[in-house]
């Protein structure tokens, strides 16, 4: 709820900028009249773009907030039992642990809800897009499925990445379905399925439990290798230029918001 309020003052400040603007704008106009000279053109112009920043600044927070706004309703549809607390990350900028053995890859399958539409299993592998809330970077990492709650179109996921110190199951939490991908079956992908080079993907980093933006090099198809007949060679971004192998089940589609 704290992070609601903060997002609300944060549009009522971007607002208030917004109705200085227009008074700025309705205030050269009555000036000018019908006549307007090239340094009030030019003042106009920058006024006009800020106008616009403002704009867009107003539809961004509205869209977080929007966001909030659901997962606080998908936690207060549940008790309190059923959810951990989570906690902020020490360094989001990190990447995250050593995946446990324990994840079993391929293990996801849809079916479909009596309602219409399809779900992802429970104990199904997926790739969660994190809540604010949890990470303020909102990266996608590997979770696993242990509800769906039709009501609010939530998914209650459990993150793969284990508490090495207790060996306590991964923190649980509740995403919008739209933010929850499942990881295939490397026998269902099929050579025509592939992504071609320099497709940008949504990748498994090796190693660790934390997906990120990168860009194919070679399919599996491509590759001579026999150890990495089912994996894809691919670039990540930011990781200098290293061209790394992903197992083929772990290297999605691109999240149509992620830029």
């Amino acid at each position: 709820m704290g992070q609601i309020n903060t997002n609300l003052n944060k549009l009522e400040k971007i607002q208030e900028e917004g109705n200085d603007i227009i008074t700025e704008i309705n205030a050269l106009h009555e000036k000018q009249n019908c006549t307007l000279t090239k340094e009030t053109t030019e003042k106009l112009r920058e006024l006009y773009k800020k106008g616009i920043e403002q704009a867009n600044r107003e539809d961004r927070i509205c869209k977080t907030i929007v966001e909030d706004i659901d997962n606080l309703t998908a936690l207060g549809s549940h008790s309190a039992k059923d959810y951990q607390t989570p906690q902020l990350a020490d360094d989001s900028n990190s990447k995250r642990k050593r995946r446990e053995e324990s994840v079993v890859s391929g293990s996801s399958k849809i079916k479909k809800h009596k309602n219409g539409g399809n779900i992802i299993k429970n104990g199904s592998n997926v790739a969660a897009k994190q809540p604010k809330f949890k990470d303020i970077e909102k990266n996608w990492i590997l979770a696993t499925v242990v509800s769906y709650k039709p009501e609010s179109k939530h998914y209650e996921v459990e993150d793969a990445d284990r508490d090495e110190a207790s060996n306590r199951p991964g923190e649980r939490f509740f995403v919008p379905a739209k933010n929850v991908m499942v990881i295939p079956n490397p026998s269902d992908i099929r050579p025509s399925q592939e992504f071609a080079p320099s497709t940008t993907v949504l990748a498994l980093y090796p190693s660790t439990t934390c997906f990120y933006k990168a860009s194919v090099v070679l399919p599996p198809t491509k590759l001579s290798s026999q150890s990495h007949q089912r994996a894809y060679l691919l670039t990540f971004e930011d990781d200098d230029n290293a061209q790394r192998y992903v197992e083929m089940q772990y290297v999605l589609e691109k999240p149509p918001d992620m830029k």
